[in-house]
């Protein structure tokens, strides 16, 4: 619970309505930045439930489901657009259902699914279902389903897209499997790696989101180019080309493309980067 207090005379610099997944259902304040705090009057309830392997203790699935009921309208809002952006959240009564799961059939595969169903209009308003291989470090493989349902049952504003993302030695195609050094070290000298990721929209038929790039592994030093394309707008994206040689434990020349890589291909490991490995705390709830 938090009371509601008059904020329409402060000025909104980085603040914006929280997407409504499992990370925000539980959060007090409906709003990200510290320009607007929600009046909040609500109870969330949520249910995890979690499968170990009795040999190793590694996580095999997870089982999860939420819903808030909200008493009160939500009094506090945005002044351009009136209200948030989650209007099942913000109006009285209950929110959409949060259904998901994640199954790791091996330790190389797993699968991993979210879904959000609003029971008054009885349809599903989201859903993502995300496949994962990852045999070994810096061999990664992703696909993802998306699923974003119209804001009004019948509109044209929703969204289907495919999500491939993937980081893996180009030297395996011709047997050169290198040497397992462990996160972070590389897999030994002389090799290239393949990196990218796609986001194409199968209602619009085109590519909205990409990066695509190449490392070369040169054991004291690692080169990159990557090219990435981001949509601004419904006719207009910009595109960068990024160049930079790094010399390992010195310096680095040009610009530093690894975290356009690391927020877009998941799991992506750097070359010569300490990588956590994934943590048993990870996906704690």
């Amino acid at each position: 619970y938090t009371p509601y207090r008059n904020q329409s005379n402060l000025p909104v610099y980085d603040t914006a309505a929280n997407d409504f997944n499992f990370a925000t259902v539980f959060t007090d304040n409906e709003f990200s930045g510290h320009d607007r705090i929600s009046a909040t009057n609500a109870a969330t309830i949520g249910l995890t439930t979690r499968l170990y392997d009795a040999e190793t203790g590694e996580q095999a699935a997870r089982f999860g489901v939420a819903q808030r009921y909200r008493i009160k309208d939500q009094a506090v809002t945005l002044p351009t657009s009136g209200q948030t952006s989650a209007t099942n959240v913000a109006q009285k009564g209950v929110s959409d259902l949060l259904l998901g799961a994640q199954i790791n059939w091996t330790s190389k595969w797993s699968l991993d699914t979210t879904f959000q169903y609003n029971p008054d209009e009885r349809r599903s308003q989201r859903s993502v279902v995300t496949a994962r291989y990852s045999p070994e470090p810096y061999h990664n493989l992703t696909a993802s389903y998306r699923y974003q349902g119209p804001t009004v049952p019948g509109g044209t504003d929703g969204n289907k897209s495919i999500d491939v993302g993937w980081q893996w030695p180009l030297n395996d195609l011709w047997g050169d499997k290198g040497k397992d050094l462990g996160p972070g070290r590389g897999a030994g000298g002389g090799r290239w790696y393949a990196v990218g990721r796609l986001n194409y929209s199968l209602q619009d038929r085109k590519l909205t989101d990409g990066v695509l790039g190449v490392e070369y592994d040169g054991c004291c030093w690692i080169g990159r180019v990557v090219l990435e394309q981001l949509t601004t707008g419904q006719a207009t994206a910009s595109k960068r080309i990024m160049f930079q040689l790094e010399f390992v434990g010195f310096a680095s020349i040009g610009t530093n493309p690894t975290r356009t890589l690391t927020q877009n291909i998941q799991r992506y490991q750097p070359l010569r980067q300490p990588y956590p490995g994934a943590s048993r705390f990870t996906n704690y709830d």
